[in-house]
Protein backbone atom coordinates (compact mmCIF):
# COMPACT_ATOMS: atom_id res chain seq x y z
CA UNK A 1 0.00 0.00 0.00
CA UNK A 2 1.15 3.53 -0.53
CA UNK A 3 2.45 5.80 2.12
CA UNK A 4 -0.15 7.86 4.08
CA UNK A 5 1.97 10.68 3.67
CA UNK A 6 2.07 10.93 0.41
CA UNK A 7 -1.63 10.40 0.04
CA UNK A 8 -2.45 13.48 3.14
CA UNK A 9 0.46 15.43 1.37
CA UNK A 10 -1.81 14.71 -2.21
CA UNK A 11 -5.13 15.84 0.22
CA UNK A 12 -3.47 18.91 0.78
CA UNK A 13 -3.05 19.92 -2.67
CA UNK A 14 -6.42 19.25 -3.67
CA UNK A 15 -7.43 21.46 -1.01
CA UNK A 16 -5.08 24.35 -2.51
CA UNK A 17 -6.43 23.22 -6.24
CA UNK A 18 -9.80 24.23 -4.76
CA UNK A 19 -9.25 26.73 -2.62
CA UNK A 20 -6.64 29.43 -3.22
CA UNK A 21 -5.56 33.08 -3.44
CA UNK A 22 -4.28 35.51 -6.02
CA UNK A 23 -1.44 35.05 -8.58
CA UNK A 24 1.91 35.93 -7.59
CA UNK A 25 4.21 38.69 -8.88
CA UNK A 26 8.07 37.30 -8.58
CA UNK A 27 11.17 37.00 -10.79
CA UNK A 28 9.76 34.17 -12.67
CA UNK A 29 6.62 35.29 -13.08
CA UNK A 30 6.85 34.71 -16.82
CA UNK A 31 6.69 31.38 -16.90
CA UNK A 32 4.05 31.21 -13.85
CA UNK A 33 2.36 33.27 -15.61
CA UNK A 34 2.21 31.65 -19.03
CA UNK A 35 1.62 27.94 -16.78
CA UNK A 36 -1.54 30.04 -15.11
CA UNK A 37 -2.58 31.97 -17.92
CA UNK A 38 -2.83 28.12 -19.93
CA UNK A 39 -4.56 26.44 -17.11
CA UNK A 40 -6.82 29.27 -16.75
CA UNK A 41 -7.90 28.77 -20.66
CA UNK A 42 -8.85 25.55 -20.08
CA UNK A 43 -12.42 24.24 -18.82
CA UNK A 44 -11.65 20.84 -17.94
CA UNK A 45 -9.22 18.84 -18.07
CA UNK A 46 -8.60 14.92 -17.11
CA UNK A 47 -5.00 13.15 -16.75
CA UNK A 48 -3.46 9.87 -15.16
CA UNK A 49 -1.37 10.52 -12.39
CA UNK A 50 1.22 8.66 -10.15
CA UNK A 51 2.08 9.79 -6.58
CA UNK A 52 5.58 9.12 -5.58
CA UNK A 53 5.24 6.13 -7.84
CA UNK A 54 3.53 4.40 -5.90
CA UNK A 55 -0.07 5.48 -6.58
CA UNK A 56 -1.51 5.64 -9.77
CA UNK A 57 -5.40 7.34 -10.77
CA UNK A 58 -7.09 9.06 -12.71
CA UNK A 59 -7.48 12.76 -11.88
CA UNK A 60 -10.41 15.54 -13.45
CA UNK A 61 -11.09 18.48 -12.95
CA UNK A 62 -13.81 20.93 -14.51
CA UNK A 63 -14.12 24.69 -13.39
CA UNK A 64 -15.52 25.98 -11.30
CA UNK A 65 -13.36 24.62 -8.78
CA UNK A 66 -14.80 20.56 -9.39
CA UNK A 67 -12.27 17.99 -8.23
CA UNK A 68 -12.38 13.81 -8.85
CA UNK A 69 -9.25 11.73 -8.41
CA UNK A 70 -9.82 8.14 -8.52
CA UNK A 71 -6.89 5.81 -7.25
CA UNK A 72 -6.08 2.38 -8.11
CA UNK A 73 -6.48 1.36 -4.57
CA UNK A 74 -9.92 2.72 -4.25
CA UNK A 75 -9.23 5.63 -2.82
CA UNK A 76 -11.55 8.64 -4.50
CA UNK A 77 -10.67 12.56 -3.81
CA UNK A 78 -14.03 14.58 -4.49
CA UNK A 79 -14.89 18.66 -4.83
CA UNK A 80 -17.38 20.14 -6.29
CA UNK A 81 -16.82 23.42 -4.97
CA UNK A 82 -18.25 23.50 -2.07
CA UNK A 83 -17.28 20.37 -0.05
CA UNK A 84 -14.56 18.28 -0.71
CA UNK A 85 -14.92 14.44 0.35
CA UNK A 86 -12.01 11.75 0.59
CA UNK A 87 -12.69 8.52 0.46
CA UNK A 88 -10.73 5.34 2.31
CA UNK A 89 -12.63 2.15 1.07
CA UNK A 90 -10.35 0.07 3.29
CA UNK A 91 -10.85 2.38 6.69
CA UNK A 92 -14.31 2.33 5.66
CA UNK A 93 -14.66 6.29 6.22
CA UNK A 94 -15.21 9.03 4.45
CA UNK A 95 -13.87 12.82 5.60
CA UNK A 96 -16.28 15.50 3.82
CA UNK A 97 -14.31 18.88 4.18
CA UNK A 98 -16.15 22.21 4.16
CA UNK A 99 -14.55 24.44 1.60
CA UNK A 100 -16.79 27.73 2.58
CA UNK A 101 -17.38 28.91 -0.91
CA UNK A 102 -13.40 29.57 -1.75
CA UNK A 103 -11.95 29.43 -4.84
CA UNK A 104 -8.25 28.67 -6.20
CA UNK A 105 -7.28 26.24 -8.87
CA UNK A 106 -3.33 26.55 -9.82
CA UNK A 107 -3.21 29.68 -9.17
CA UNK A 108 -4.15 29.15 -5.49
CA UNK A 109 -1.68 26.42 -5.14
CA UNK A 110 1.25 28.59 -6.66
CA UNK A 111 0.27 31.94 -5.26
CA UNK A 112 1.79 33.71 -2.67
CA UNK A 113 5.87 32.26 -3.19
CA UNK A 114 8.42 34.90 -2.57
CA UNK A 115 11.32 33.01 -4.96
CA UNK A 116 10.35 31.73 -8.45
CA UNK A 117 13.09 30.85 -10.27
CA UNK A 118 13.32 29.03 -14.11
CA UNK A 119 15.30 26.13 -13.90
CA UNK A 120 15.17 24.55 -17.79
CA UNK A 121 12.24 22.96 -18.46
CA UNK A 122 10.67 23.20 -14.91
CA UNK A 123 9.72 26.09 -12.32
CA UNK A 124 10.92 26.11 -8.36
CA UNK A 125 8.72 28.23 -5.79
CA UNK A 126 9.91 28.31 -2.48
CA UNK A 127 8.34 30.15 0.60
CA UNK A 128 9.14 29.58 4.78
CA UNK A 129 5.52 30.54 5.31
CA UNK A 130 3.43 28.57 2.76
CA UNK A 131 2.21 24.71 4.04
CA UNK A 132 4.64 24.16 0.71
CA UNK A 133 7.40 25.52 1.05
CA UNK A 134 9.09 24.30 -2.24
CA UNK A 135 7.07 23.36 -5.33
CA UNK A 136 8.75 22.31 -8.44
CA UNK A 137 6.43 22.32 -11.34
CA UNK A 138 7.91 20.44 -14.55
CA UNK A 139 6.00 21.95 -17.60
CA UNK A 140 5.36 20.76 -21.14
CA UNK A 141 5.96 22.35 -24.13
CA UNK A 142 2.12 23.78 -23.90
CA UNK A 143 2.54 25.02 -20.48
CA UNK A 144 0.81 22.57 -19.14
CA UNK A 145 1.86 20.82 -15.52
CA UNK A 146 3.32 17.39 -16.18
CA UNK A 147 5.04 17.11 -12.59
CA UNK A 148 4.92 18.44 -9.00
CA UNK A 149 7.05 18.03 -6.72
CA UNK A 150 6.18 19.30 -3.13
CA UNK A 151 7.75 20.11 0.38
CA UNK A 152 5.79 20.23 3.12
CA UNK A 153 7.13 22.89 5.31
CA UNK A 154 8.82 21.61 8.44
CA UNK A 155 9.66 17.94 6.72
CA UNK A 156 12.82 16.70 4.57
CA UNK A 157 9.94 14.51 2.78
CA UNK A 158 8.66 15.70 -0.84
CA UNK A 159 5.60 13.99 -2.56
CA UNK A 160 5.87 13.89 -6.01
CA UNK A 161 2.66 13.70 -8.59
CA UNK A 162 3.22 13.57 -12.24
CA UNK A 163 0.73 13.87 -14.87
CA UNK A 164 -0.14 11.91 -18.42
CA UNK A 165 -2.48 11.50 -21.25
CA UNK A 166 -3.21 14.84 -19.86
CA UNK A 167 -6.82 15.45 -22.29
CA UNK A 168 -7.92 19.27 -22.44
CA UNK A 169 -11.79 20.77 -22.68
CA UNK A 170 -13.10 17.22 -22.28
CA UNK A 171 -16.87 16.24 -21.21
CA UNK A 172 -17.17 15.71 -17.73
CA UNK A 173 -21.14 15.14 -15.98
CA UNK A 174 -21.46 17.49 -13.00
CA UNK A 175 -22.09 14.42 -11.36
CA UNK A 176 -18.97 12.96 -11.09
CA UNK A 177 -17.71 15.81 -8.67
CA UNK A 178 -20.41 15.12 -6.14
CA UNK A 179 -19.28 12.09 -4.12
CA UNK A 180 -22.07 9.59 -2.77
CA UNK A 181 -20.48 7.93 0.36
CA UNK A 182 -21.30 4.42 1.07
CA UNK A 183 -24.18 3.71 3.58
CA UNK A 184 -21.77 1.57 5.67
CA UNK A 185 -18.94 4.47 5.83
CA UNK A 186 -18.34 6.35 9.02
CA UNK A 187 -18.02 10.07 8.12
CA UNK A 188 -15.93 12.74 9.52
CA UNK A 189 -17.04 16.42 9.09
CA UNK A 190 -14.43 19.14 8.68
CA UNK A 191 -11.30 16.75 9.01
CA UNK A 192 -8.39 19.28 7.99
CA UNK A 193 -9.44 22.04 10.47
CA UNK A 194 -8.05 19.14 13.15
CA UNK A 195 -5.18 19.46 11.73
CA UNK A 196 -4.53 23.27 11.25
Amino acid sequence: MASSKGYLSFIGAAVFLVCGTSILSDPGKDRLNALIGKMSEISSFRASITVNNELSGTLSYKKPNQLHVKFSDGRVIAANGRFLWFYSPSRGIVGKQDLKGLSGGIAGLLSGYEEVTPVGGSLRLKSPTKTYEEIVVTLGSDNTPRSLRMKHRGSGEYTSISFSGVQTNVGLAASLFNFGAPANAQIVENPLNERE
